[in-house]
């Protein structure tokens, strides 16, 4: 809706795990980069680990491009499988169609990890928000582990959750998958000269002519978003969204103040305080389209 007025190409703060818009700061491009290796090592086990918001998926998204030539790769979000149901599916995931019983269906995986092999290629599984896998489900995975040769694993996985992946991992019942992990990955919050160049990336990304937040907006967006990617974008899609609505092509920090008032993220308001608020929404009916 702001995209025309403020010259973008397109909305820079998106809700989806776009890889264009990915920020190589140095702790999301480490963390790309250590799964990265660990799938060209053929190491079998990565993990990645971030509480909500910092970009976990974003960072996944990444990396499933950059071994998009090299890899043939199973993408699970939210995954909650039974046991028994782990095997079929991944190879519906490859395109195949599972064979009938547990036996062939082993079979079945085993010749096409071969085949992959014979192409210089490997198999990715990724599992997002793994923390809410079963200890019986991630022991069935552990055991599709087992695919290999004499000198190489056959199938990689790629475990990303939130910190209660690591309690999981930890669980008695698991340790045997935990003396599989070979790399471990951790995201934390962005600094305040970090989620400056977030905001500039955004912007540059969606063909921004200038940067429209003010010094003050962005320190403003840095404290109150305590470093946390998802909740930057939510704020700045609503500054932009107000400076559209009354005409301003300048976010400043009174603007991110009123924001974190609408999203409840500000200081609590007194009970007895009078409300002051800007009709922000009379919007000039000519700019208002929906598409």
């Amino acid at each position: 809706m702001y995209c025309q007025h403020f010259g973008f190409r397109e909305d820079p703060f998106g809700v989806s795990p776009d890889d264009r818009f990915f920020f190589a700061g140095s702790q999301h491009a480490e963390a790309s980069a250590a799964l990265y290796y660990a799938i060209a090592q053929r190491r079998g086990f990565a993990v990645l680990i971030a509480p909500p918001g910092l970009g976990k998926s974003t960072v996944l998204v990444n990396l499933t491009a950059r071994i998009a030539s090299e890899a043939r790769v199973a993408f699970f979000v939210h995954p909650r499988f039974e046991s028994a149901s782990v095997l079929g599916s991944v190879l519906l995931a490859m395109g195949l169609e599972p064979e009938p019983d547990a036996v062939r269906r082993h079979r079945q995986l085993y010749a096409f990890l071969l085949d992959l092999l014979g192409r210089s290629k490997t198999c990715v599984v990724v599992f997002d928000e793994a923390q809410n896998l079963t200890a019986e489900s991630l022991e069935t995975i552990r055991m599709l582990s087992n695919f290999e040769t004499p000198s190489q694993k056959l199938i990689q996985f790629v475990l990303a959750g939130q910190p209660g992946l690591a309690n999981l991992l930890r669980a008695p019942e698991c340790e045997q998958t935990l003396q599989r992990v070979n790399i471990v990955a951790r995201l934390q919050p962005l600094s305040a000269t970090e989620i400056e160049q977030y905001i500039a990336h955004r912007l540059k990304v969606a063909g921004a002519p200038c940067n429209p937040f003010s010094a003050s907006a962005v320190r403003a967006i840095a404290t109150a978003t305590k470093g946390v990617p998802r909740i930057v974008n939510t704020i700045c899609f609503n500054a932009l969204t107000l400076a559209f609505a009354v005409g301003k092509r300048t976010v400043d920090a009174a603007d991110i103040a009123e924001v974190l008032k609408d999203l409840s993220l500000g200081e609590p308001r007194p009970a007895s305080a009078p409300v002051q608020r800007r009709n922000k929404w009379r919007l000039p009916q000519a700019r208002l389209r929906i598409r």
